[in-house]
């Protein structure tokens, strides 16, 4: 198939080709509002132990009586923690006035923020507050299992029927959760809604990167990360005017509705170079017509005659993962690639679930964070080609990493400036998100070509037990308690940033050199900068397993 003839006579971005990168860079924006729900639907409010006896007993102080039995019956709290009273215990007064401290097995919230959450009805809280995290914990399993498998269903299967199939599946496991009777229930829906939603974004990654032309390759890959920034904005201000977390996961499902008419040839296409890899030459023909016809453009005599040819060069023979440990310098090399991709998404991600321990409101702080994302983006797409990946990868991580320990001493010393603990987070999250975005185009660039599917599948797969480990890190403010615990997830981000940055310095600058095809050559890229090279990002060949997005 020569597709380069098909750009010439066409065109590399047309108006069909906007429309299909244009729609399918939206479901980005979809996995983007679905991906961090769980921060608001398993929020744990403030809380306490009920009264015992008192059958309306209210987080909210009633009266002076009730002021009275509170005091009476539930333990201050220690004094390193920010709230007044114990979480987990009552004095029990026996009959010979002997008081004892109980386990409590009812609990009061505070309904001032969450008139409802998961998290308050299922009691996430004490004993069992690990069911939080492990909820967290479950969505990105599912995104890891995703990151094998839509891989090998999409090249079966095609792209669109993948993409179409996730995103039918993802609307009705996501409207589920909303109606969840228990918490194991909950867990396998959250599961499927990781593994839908990497189902859905990387097709649709994958489908507008073979409709483009190469000089549009680039534009499209950071089109998703915009969107899925989008998704987060969206979610924030979802979240801000529903307080209920059933009504939410509703409303942030419903969108997913609009993509339905994709199942229709006519509404989105498949491939049409899947199409041709699987022997379908009339479909793919329709496709490329139908393409034609849309870009206002006639095809001339004979077209498919030069199109429908096998390409006398396939390059060089695909290689395996484990032959980029086949070398002392490759192996080095991959794990510090990997070493970054996992920091960079436990850092990205783990941020989000902190944010509501930082002070100040934690819908701003939501907001804010994912805002921010929108100038790192455009900063990266800005100046990558003129810095260098190197440099802004050191840059971001480094940057990021020491404002997040900065606000170790904010939280600890400054408790009352909660403003200059969200300045920080804000700058570091900001770091990650450029990290997050270079980090992919860096490392692909990097492996060799005969290898760059299975590095980047590899490489996404790390970044998902980052994202599986996130959950546990931020709670650590409640499983460890007390200031320490508040500012100890902040130091393992912020110090875990910096490893990425310094692991990042080890490895060689990729703009303007002829990338590797092989893994001879992938030994010695970086030894010899002599030779000038094409700033072709070689996007089409890492399609099908790489991380494209935030999410």
């Amino acid at each position: 198939m020569q597709f380069d003839l098909i750009y010439k006579e066409i065109g590399e971005y047309g108006r069909y080709q906007r429309w299909v990168v244009w729609v399918a860079s939206s479901t980005s924006a979809y996995a983007g509002l679905l991906i961090l729900t769980s921060f608001f639907v398993l929020a744990i409010p403030e809380h306490r132990c009920a009264v015992p006896g008192w059958e309306n007993d209210t987080y909210a102080i009633q009266d002076d009586n009730h002021l009275a039995a509170i005091n009476r019956t539930i333990p201050l709290a220690p004094s390193t923690e920010d709230y007044k009273y114990d979480q987990c215990h009552y004095i029990k007064i026996t009959d010979d006035d002997t008081e004892t401290l109980e386990k409590c097995n009812r609990w009061v919230y505070d309904k001032s923020i969450f008139k409802t959450s998961l998290g308050a009805d299922l009691n996430m809280v004490c004993d069992k507050k690990i069911l939080k995290s492990n909820a967290q914990m479950v969505n990105f399993a599912g995104i890891f299992a995703g990151s094998f498998l839509t891989g090998i269903f999409s090249d079966k299967f095609g792209r669109k029927m993948t993409m179409c199939t996730s995103l039918t599946l993802i609307l009705f496991c996501s409207l589920g959760m909303a109606w969840s009777p228990n918490y194991a229930v909950f867990v396998i829906l959250t599961f499927l809604v990781g593994f839908f939603n990497v189902g859905h974004w990387m097709p649709a990654f994958v489908i507008k990167i073979e409709f483009v032309g190469p000089s549009m390759r680039k534009f499209s890959g950071y089109l998703s990360s915009f969107m899925s920034s989008f998704g987060h904005i969206g979610l924030a201000a979802i979240a801000y005017g529903i307080r209920d977390w059933s009504t939410l996961l509703i409303v942030a499902s419903v969108p997913g509705v609009i993509y339905l008419p994709l199942w229709f040839k006519r509404v989105f296409p498949e491939s049409a170079r899947w199409l041709c890899t699987r022997g379908r030459i009339e479909e793919a023909k329709a496709v490329i017509n139908r393409w034609a016809k849309w870009n206002k453009v006639t095809l001339p005599e004979n077209f498919f005659d030069k199109v429908m040819v096998d390409d006398e060069d396939q390059g060089p023979l695909q290689g395996q993962i484990w032959n980029l440990f086949s070398s002392r310098v490759l192996g080095i090399r991959t794990v510090l690639i990997f070493t970054i991709w996992l920091v960079v998404c436990l850092g990205y991600y783990g941020l989000a679930f902190n944010i509501g321990d930082l002070g100040s409101d934690l819908y701003l702080n939501f907001m804010l964070q994912s805002l921010v994302e929108l100038p790192a983006n455009i900063l990266c797409l800005l100046i990558l080609d003129r810095v260098g990946r190197k440099p802004v990868m050191v840059g971001s991580m480094l940057i990021g990493g020491t404002a997040l320990i900065g606000t170790i001493f904010t939280l600890l010393y400054l408790p009352d400036k909660p403003v200059v603990t969200t300045v920080l987070a804000l700058v570091g999250k900001m770091g990650l998100s450029a990290g997050f975005s270079t980090v992919y185009i860096f490392s692909s660039e990097l492996f060799p070509t005969v290898v760059r599917n299975a590095g980047m599948g590899a490489s996404s797969c790390m970044a998902r037990v980052g994202g599986m480990v996130a959950p546990y890190v931020a709670d650590l403010d409640r499983l460890v308690g007390g200031k320490f615990g508040v500012a100890l997830p902040q130091v393992i981000f912020g110090s875990l940033s910096i490893v990425g940055g310094i692991a990042a310095i080890f490895l060689p600058e990729t703009l303007n050199k002829y990338l590797p095809e092989t893994i001879e050559q992938g030994e010695k890229f970086g030894k010899n900068d002599e030779m000038p090279v094409e700033k072709t990002i070689h996007v089409a060949t890492i399609e099908k397993d790489a991380d494209t997005t935030n999410f």
